[in-house]
């Protein structure tokens, strides 16, 4: 949207009829208090014009979301906070914003209206019911702010969206056997060593939301003065391949993407590495390697950042023709639930 100063044609229309009208009664009474009435409306509509002009680049609406991922099937607040730093002046704003889930591809564009007081400024409040996990957006499409008479309108004013990203149901992974909970997965003796070599000494980098504090190599941070930890390169184990095979059903997905939260915990607990494929956005298979908390959590965001929305039994086909021969587990619908393929 073109951004500027620009008049309210329903404004300027109700304007000259008004002053058509005050001037019409003064042509025939002749009187005084009609001038005056006349005077003060072109003062007023030039003052709040004034207090319009001196506000632009400051007025802002804003998105509120949870700062923090929220569960699913539980309601959050969210809203639009429009600012005005003006003491005295008050205006009025049409706001048009998208809310939308990207990972189930729900999409909704709401237009509104809105009081904009001093110095406390207009608000938009909703509450959101986080059925679905994904990433949740509020997004600010058009933002026009008018002045008191809404005759004079500035468009294009600054604008901020938000996200929060509704996470999988979280299941702890314990001590349970990988075994247990992997259909035909092979003994420790019989895991096929395809992939990366590792090496198995120790790597330091920063701390990563989610690392095991036990890890954190303490006189080398206190040297820094930031958190290092100390990583094992090969975590102890071969790197297994994990597959996501998203469907056209959201709550299918619902259930894997929980799944897959489940099983990569486990496995990570397990001190097994994982090379994690995926469907994204493009044609091919996405691809992350996995090897602590932090960088799982990175990438159930990623997942749930596009649209997840594809047919049923593509993952399998596109991982047969990309990686043919790769032995990989299988995310099925239930807690810990997974297949091993040969």
């Amino acid at each position: 949207m073109k951004r500027g100063l620009g008049l309210s044609l329903k404004g300027c229309l109700r304007l000259g009829i008004l002053l058509f009208v005050v001037l019409g009664a003064w042509a025939f009474f002749r009187s005084y208090f009609l001038l005056l009435a006349f005077i003060l409306i072109i003062c007023s509509v030039a003052a709040s014009f004034g207090m319009l002009w001196s506000q632009r680049g400051r007025l802002q609406a804003q998105a509120v979301l949870p700062e923090s991922r929220v569960g699913r099937n539980t309601g959050f607040d969210c809203g639009i906070h429009i600012q005005n730093h003006a003491g005295f002046a008050a205006f009025t704003a049409d706001v048009t914003y998208l809310r939308s889930n990207l990972f189930t591809g729900y999409s909704e564009e709401v237009k509104e209206h809105v009081w904009v007081a001093p110095a406390a400024g207009g608000h938009i409040r909703y509450r959101m019911d986080s059925r679905f996990a994904g990433r949740v957006e509020v997004r600010i499409t058009a933002f026009t702010v008018y002045d008191l008479f809404h005759i004079f309108c500035l468009r294009g004013c600054e604008r901020k969206d938000a996200h929060v990203f509704v996470w999988p149901t979280f299941c702890d992974a314990g001590e349970r056997d990988v075994r247990s909970v992997v259909e035909g997965f092979p003994e420790e003796n019989e895991l096929n060593r395809t992939g990366i070599n590792f090496d198995p000494d120790y790597e330091i980098r920063e701390y990563i939301p989610g690392d095991d504090l036990k890890s954190i190599h303490w006189k080398l941070s206190a040297k820094k003065d930031e958190l290092m930890v100390r990583e094992r390169l090969s975590a102890g184990h071969d790197k297994i391949n994990i597959l996501l095979p998203l469907s056209d059903d959201r709550q299918d997905n619902d259930r894997l993407m929980d799944s897959l939260y489940a099983l990569c915990s486990l496995f990570l607990h397990q001190d097994y590495p994982i090379q994690l494929y995926w469907q994204g956005s493009g044609d091919g298979l996405q691809s992350l390697y996995i090897a602590h908390q932090g960088e799982l959590d990175g990438a159930v965001g990623e997942i749930l950042s596009v649209c997840g929305i594809h047919h049923r039994g593509e993952a399998q086909a596109r991982m047969a023709a990309e990686y043919p021969g790769e032995q990989y587990v299988l995310v099925q619908t239930g807690v810990y639930q997974g297949a091993y393929i040969r």
